[in-house]
Formats: structure tokens, sequence, C-alpha cells
């Protein structure tokens, strides 16, 4: 945001730093009238539509401090420093399902939150499930692993079960592909 043709970057504050993210104030010109930008930078992030065998969609349903609340959504997480979107998205469909795949597909980006930050998260589906080992860290501990169908997990977005912004994305951007007689399309991400 330092420069994007109408706004200019005049001075950045660091108001926190943190493990996972910091908040900043960028004094900006451009904006009407002159002033603040508060913005947060966290890691980018990926999301994965994982499909079984059996044509299965795998989900994982955990606690979110902030939502108060247990939430469906697809196998996913930050990007760690220095690794590609394609790694992340390989590390924590394991970590967190157990499962490997070897046919991967680029479903595309979103920026869920553009007035909030620039991260992005990253979009995959993955295909050629195997077993792998699951390896959660301690705030997932009370993760769980579901399975349901491609129209399921579709309905799911539509009622307001799914609601996890990057899980949305990818599943409305995977439904095409799930469609029977569509299994066969795949390509390396």
């Amino acid at each position: 945001m330092a420069d994007d043709g109408n706004r200019r970057r005049l001075d950045r504050q660091v108001l926190h730093d943190g493990p996972y993210l910091r908040l900043l104030a960028d004094t900006v010109e451009g904006l009407a009238p002159p002033g603040v930008y508060e913005h947060v930078e966290v890691s980018d992030a990926v999301r994965v539509v994982a499909v079984d065998a059996d044509g299965l969609v795998l989900l994982v349903q955990d606690e979110f401090y902030l939502t108060g609340r247990r939430m469906t959504h697809l196998p996913g997480g930050g990007i760690e420093p220095g690794e590609e979107a394609p790694a992340a998205a390989a590390r924590e469909l394991e970590e967190e399902t157990g499962w490997r795949a070897s046919a991967w597909q680029r479903l595309g980006l979103i920026h869920p939150l553009p007035s909030s930050t620039a991260a992005v998260t990253h979009l995959f589906l993955a295909r050629d499930l195997t077993p792998g080992r699951i390896a959660r860290d301690t705030t997932e501990e009370h993760m769980t692993v579901h399975r349901a169908t491609p129209a399921e997990v579709l309905a799911m977005v539509h009622d307001g079960t799914i609601t996890e912004a990057g899980s949305v994305a990818a599943i409305l951007q995977a439904a095409h592909l799930l469609r029977p007689g569509n299994g066969d399309r795949r390509s390396d991400g």
C-alpha cells in the first residue's frame, strides 16, 4: 500500500508486533481528508478442497474463539515464512486431516478482508489421497475431520453452516469440477 497511484504512504507506525500479526497505522496522503489508515499484517493462507476416492470432500470442525462457536471449514491455514502456497496446502492438508494428495489444481485466490489486510488466501483442489500423519498444533486439539458429498458441502455454504471466507470461495470455485462426469479433470498446481 506504499503507493497505488492515488494514495501515498508518508509514514508507518507499528502499534503491535505479535507472533501472528502486526497492527500498523500508515499516514496516507491522497485520502479525503489525509489521515491514518490502520490495518493488519498477517501471513497469506491456503484452503484445500480435498476429495477422497469415494468422491467425498474432507471437512474439519474446530472451535474458534472470536466467533464463540465450532465452525465447519476446509483444511488450511497460514503460509510459513519462505514457504510456497502449494507446499503450505499440502502441509496443512496432512497436518489437519492425516491425508496427502498427489493430484493438485489451483482454484485461484481471494482477498478475504481487503480493507483490513493485504493478505490473500490461495485456493486448491486436491485428489488422489493417500494416508499421511495428523500433526495438529495445540490450538487445533479439538479439531475433527468429516466427509460430505460435494452437493452436501455446497448446501452447507448456501445454508450458512460453512461461513469461513476461504472455504466458501474454494467450494464455490470447485463446484463445477466436482459435478458428476467432471471427475477426471485434473492439472498440476
